[in-house]
């Protein structure tokens, strides 16, 4: 589509020769998207796409994949680390319920996005359903909220963002700390 994003379907095995699997455990091939971190709003425009926020761009480089994620909230992985997820997806138990459950929740709707030259990339309508994020009108701006957390970036409407923060207590946080064993020393 001229200026803009497009949204291109692969298959699971031209991504899978395009971008090699490592072993399990195996460090991933960028120290960098252990560590995506940060807060940033976009606008989200009449096409559906919004800006990748500049210092995400370089280690993204030209396409991610989006998938939905925990919350009403969009998961944007770098295609190598999808598809080290992908692949533990796809290793569990065909029989197991839970399994189905959990591989049709990521790996249905995921789909291979390109990003511009203008860093834009757009969200499927599927995806835009899902995570509740509008198209903007005449009236009524679109929002959405993009953090980085470990090895995904997250889309966020910003109605949504609000409620769920507005959720957390301190007290949880704690509780979830103990509940892994996080234990922080500095």
């Amino acid at each position: 589509m001229p200026g803009g994003s497009k949204v291109e379907e692969k298959s699971p095995d031209s991504i899978a020769d395009e971008y090699p699997v490592e072993a399990p455990g195996q460090a991933p091939e960028s120290e960098a998207l252990a560590a995506l971190q940060g807060y940033s709003e976009h606008s989200v425009d009449d096409k559906g796409r919004i800006i990748m926020p500049q210092r995400f761009r370089d280690l993204f480089g030209r396409s991610c994949v989006m998938t939905q994620g925990w919350n009403r909230s969009l998961f944007v992985f770098h295609p190598v680390t999808w598809q080290r997820i992908r692949s533990q997806l796809a290793q569990l138990p065909f029989m197991s319920e839970e399994a189905v459950r959990l591989q049709r929740f990521f790996i249905s709707p995921a789909t291979d996005i390109d990003i511009d030259s203008q860093g834009r990339l757009a969200i499927p309508a599927h995806l835009r359903d899902w995570a509740r994020i509008a198209l903007p009108t005449s009236e009524t701006p679109s929002v959405v909220v993009i953090i980085g957390a470990p090895y995904r970036l997250e889309v966020w409407s910003r109605e949504r963002w609000k409620e769920v923060n507005s959720q957390v207590e301190d007290g949880a946080v704690f509780q979830a700390a103990a509940t892994l064993g996080v234990r922080l020393e500095l």
